[in-house]
């Protein structure tokens, strides 16, 4: 476990040092704002815009789709208080993180509606160790927002339970909920099969299923085929 910490604090630290140059270079929360910086944050195919949402990690979302509606009817998260981050970050990823999420909270008071701002708030906090936090806002967009985005909510927080703040059952629902929206997310099946061959329902049936519900969705994909392929090894 502290061998998967070690891992995980390495990758917070280099991304908080890429949301700094990102931060003084490009300006806030310029990798998620599809609405706004298509052309700068993805790609176009189709009928989805690819769009990163940092650490490697790209969504697609339907082209020509709006991240700021939401249902106005449930409370956006309280964003007072002090900004938590773990004192084992270096200083200046510290300080990055502090000014970019300082940022987004007051871009957020003054439009509470802007689905993309509260995703990045989200990772921005799970990066600085605010798991709560980053929980806080991505539940807001999974219950508020449209399914434009939601999904993307669903599958951070899979990422979350599985990875950081650890509750399988959690990580499950949220990625089954994320497919549920939009089953053409492979990344979210190959989680699913990482959780259930390595710590989650080891054993059962649960690793071919998601794989063939997977196939199902996207048939003959290269990547499902290649887990199913090792699945029937085993």
């Amino acid at each position: 476990m502290q061998n998967k910490q070690a891992f995980w604090l390495a990758i917070g630290i280099g991304a908080a040092i890429v949301l700094a140059a990102a931060f003084f270079f490009l300006g806030p929360h310029s990798a998620l704002a599809p609405s706004q910086n298509a052309t700068s944050t993805g790609t176009q195919t189709g009928s989805t815009t690819q769009v990163s949402l940092g650490n490697g990690v790209v969504a697609n979302i339907p082209a020509g789709a709006t991240v700021t509606e939401v249902n106005t009817q449930v409370p956006p998260p309280s964003l007072t208080g002090s900004i938590n981050i773990s004192s084992s970050l270096p200083a200046d990823a510290q300080a990055a993180l502090r000014t970019q999420e300082q940022t987004l909270i007051t871009e957020l008071k003054a439009a509470p509606t802007r689905t993309d701002l509260w995703l990045q708030l989200g990772m921005d906090r799970k990066i600085g160790g605010d798991y709560a936090g980053a929980i806080a806002a991505w539940n807001y967009v999974a219950a508020a927002g449209s399914n434009a985005v939601n999904y993307i909510a669903y599958g951070n927080l899979g990422d979350l339970y599985m990875n950081f703040d650890v509750n399988y059952p959690k990580a499950e629902a949220n990625y089954k909920a994320a497919i549920a929206i939009n089953p053409q997310v492979i990344d979210y099946y190959r989680d699913l099969y990482t959780l259930y061959t390595s710590f989650y329902k080891t054993g059962t049936t649960a690793a071919a299923s998601i794989i063939a519900q997977g196939l199902k969705a996207n048939p003959n994909n290269p990547d499902l085929l290649q887990l199913q392929a090792q699945q029937s090894a085993h």
